[in-house]
């Protein structure tokens, strides 16, 4: 165990990478959010109405940017396919004149489809824009028929669980943090025993009388320190500066941490075994990290996969250890409480340290 942490802490390429994914690349990914900002939008207003410079003046810093305003209708598809707007609101000629004739009218929304995401999410801020907009306009013509006050309304109150003030950062956080822990575990253990295989010393070490656990366990032991290094310094480095609280046992979030460490020693043991050079370590690596986490949940929510891929999410160890870290650090859960996940992850983790033993066993032995 000596010899792996000198190896380590000498290498000063791996030391300030290590640094650079528990400090800075944590904090980088707290202050992205998926809200519309600053959203560059062209109008298009052919009415010139008291109607339509009320509902342009509500789009907005910070999430809405008025960049420009058309006089043509050529211009729309220029503007967009240059990339100088994401979205155009047109407004019709006979807009204000309907609305006072009590008549529905419409505005037209054209957004850049490239862009879904983001075009999604803006077209989600129109919305309610309007119906703020269309709201003011019923209760004022109700008001002015004197029936204002004698027509009820449901007014909707909620309330957050788990994290009451909708901090999109201190998700993004923990989601860069738990990246980066399934990354280094699954890289820094493969790469360790591919350097040895470089080297030609795993042959030594397999003919010595070492048992097998005794020449993998060094190792891992090691890259577990170095993994927990790195959840300790984004714990108190960059995460709690940054306002994220930890509700529950900072204790209880090791010991799952352990676990999901351990259940990616297992999948680095079978990387391992397969590639030869540290090259096709890194290229397995991520054919094996990308599945684990689109599949556990983190970016797409599970019920919007194909049934096919929701099969595979019960082998993906992020989905149980999202449950886990999310329940502790947020909700203040107990282990006890989400036993289902911790037995899950722990057999998930025993199965595959099993393989990966035998595997690395079987490939050295010959």
């Amino acid at each position: 165990m000596k010899k792996e942490s000198l190896l380590f802490l000498r290498n000063m390429v791996l030391l300030l990478v290590v640094l650079y994914f528990s400090t800075f690349d944590i904090y980088v990914a707290s202050t992205n959010t998926t809200d519309p900002n600053f959203f560059p939008l062209a109008i298009y207003d052919q009415d010139l109405s008291r109607q339509s410079q009320e509902i342009v003046k509500r789009f907005r810093p910070p999430y809405f940017y008025v960049k420009t305003y058309i006089n043509e209708e050529k211009e729309i598809k220029t503007l967009i396919d240059e990339g100088i707007v994401s979205a155009v609101i047109t407004f019709p000629k006979d807009f204000a004149k309907n609305l006072n004739s009590n008549k529905t009218t419409s505005l037209q929304v054209i957004l850049d489809g490239t862009n879904s995401n983001a075009s999604e999410i803006a077209l989600g801020y129109i919305h309610n824009i309007i119906s703020e907009y269309n709201v003011g306009l019923w209760a004022a013509r109700l008001k002015a028929s004197g029936i204002g006050q004698e027509v009820p309304a449901v007014e909707v109150r909620p309330f957050f669980l788990g994290n009451s003030s909708l901090n999109e950062g201190w998700i993004l956080a923990l989601q860069e943090l738990f990246t980066v822990i399934t990354l280094l575990g699954l890289v820094l253990i493969t790469t360790a025993i591919v350097n040895e295989k470089q080297f030609g010393t795993i042959e030594q070490l397999m003919v010595s009388p070492l048992k097998t656990y005794e020449i993998i366990l060094p190792k891992v032991i090691t890259m577990m320190g170095v993994i927990f290094s790195v959840v300790f310094i984004a714990l108190f480095v960059v995460l709690r500066p940054l306002g994220v609280p930890l509700v529950g046992s900072i204790w209880e979030l090791f010991i799952v941490t352990l676990l999901y460490i351990f259940t990616l020693t297992g999948y680095g043991l079978l990387i391992a075994t397969l590639s030869k050079n540290l090259s096709e370590t890194i290229l397995i690596s991520f054919l094996i990290l990308l599945p684990i986490l689109f599949l556990s949940g983190m970016y797409v929510p599970i019920e919007s996969l194909s049934p096919w891929m929701q099969v595979l999410i019960g082998f993906s160890p992020l989905k149980y250890y999202l449950n886990l870290a999310y329940g502790v650090f947020l909700k203040g859960n107990s282990i006890l409480f989400m036993w289902k996940d911790f037995c899950s992850l722990l057999t998930l983790g025993v199965v595959s340290f099993t393989i990966g033993l035998w595997r690395f066993r079987k490939a050295f032995s010959q």
